[in-house]
């Protein structure tokens, strides 16, 4: 999805979501905070991408604590001439508590209601043990409050699905009724601007055709 950006920037925000682990195709699970690593394809994915942003000036590039997040950040960085790698708490993955590591279909079996829930009111459902939906939008707020001071002119965040939604939802001003409007793929570009006047605009989200190229 491509929005209008304007004209002058003061800072570019490119958002990329982790590469493939085993857990993207081995059933659907809740994932969360499960620290585990790239697949062999999401190896491939993190390549990808990150040729594809090596002609991008990029200064610093975050990432979430999740080991699958820094691998795909490595990649990156291994295309880049001097920009910083950051490991940044605020961009770690939703704590699903005691769903962590389960498939979906054992939790909505096991939690009638559950189902519907989770796909039209996920911001609604508490995670036995774990974090809220809101607890993530406060860390959301928190980070672009401090990206607006800082005096770079390109970063990367490089993070999880449910962050890059919740971050699209805050940006835009949107309920949380919206979250599964936006489509975030594995390795999928979205672009942030900072405008002179403090405004942070969408330029695309979930651009995928630097992998098509490696399929």
């Amino acid at each position: 999805m491509i929005y209008d950006t304007g004209n002058e920037i003061k800072m570019r925000i490119l958002l990329v979501r982790h590469g493939e682990t085993s857990w993207n195709v081995d059933g659907v699970r809740f994932r969360g905070q499960v620290d585990i690593g790239l697949s062999v394809f999401g190896q491939q994915q993190a390549e990808a991408v990150g040729r594809m942003l090596q002609e991008e000036a990029i200064e610093v590039i975050y990432h979430s604590p999740m080991v699958r997040t820094r691998q795909t950040a490595e990649r990156i960085q291994q295309h880049q001439g001097s920009s910083q790698l950051i490991e940044e708490p605020l961009l770690i993955d939703i704590d699903f508590g005691d769903w962590q590591g389960q498939l979906h279909s054992e939790i909505f079996a096991a939690n009638p209601g559950t189902e519907e829930a989770w796909h039209k009111f996920p911001h609604e459902l508490v995670f036995p043990n774990g974090e809220s939906w809101y607890r993530v939008y406060e860390r959301i707020n928190l980070l672009f409050k401090r990206l607006r001071k800082q005096e770079l002119d390109c970063v990367v965040l490089v993070t999880h699905g449910v962050v890059i939604r919740i971050i699209l939802l805050y940006l835009l001003g949107l309920s949380p009724e919206h979250f599964w409007d936006f489509q975030i793929e594995t390795c999928s570009l979205s672009e942030i601007s900072l405008e002179p006047d403090g405004v942070f605009k969408i330029v695309k989200t979930n651009d995928t055709h630097h992998l098509s190229k490696n399929e």
